[in-house]
């Protein structure tokens, strides 16, 4: 299933796949993963603040998990009952759009 509103495919990097590489190129591998990775964590945020900056995005819900395993959920809403339905729905479009796997 794909949304054709979507701007762009979604991206999925398998952190994992390292298979038969030697220390010293994991390591670089790594380092460029994670900066890789900050760079478009910090995109999405940019895309999102010019939509809240352009009246677009009204309200949200975003969840984020730290070094340490600890999850937390940063939102802005007019009330519980639509923070939770946005983390619902947000699930349920990750869940159905971007199934492992998917071309």
């Amino acid at each position: 299933m794909s949304d054709d509103r979507k701007d762009k495919d979604m991206k999925v990097i398998n952190i994992n796949d390292v298979l038969g590489k030697k220390a010293d190129a994991l390591a670089t591998d790594v380092v460029n993963l994670n900066e890789k990775r900050k760079k478009e964590m910090l995109d999405i945020l940019e895309h999102m603040r010019e939509k809240i900056e352009a009246g677009e995005i009204l309200e949200f819900t975003a969840t984020s998990l730290d070094n340490d395993g600890d999850c937390q959920i940063h939102c802005y809403v007019g009330d519980v009952a639509v923070g939770v339905g946005l983390f619902e729905i947000g699930k349920n479009i990750l869940i159905n759009q971007y199934a492992p796997g998917q071309e």
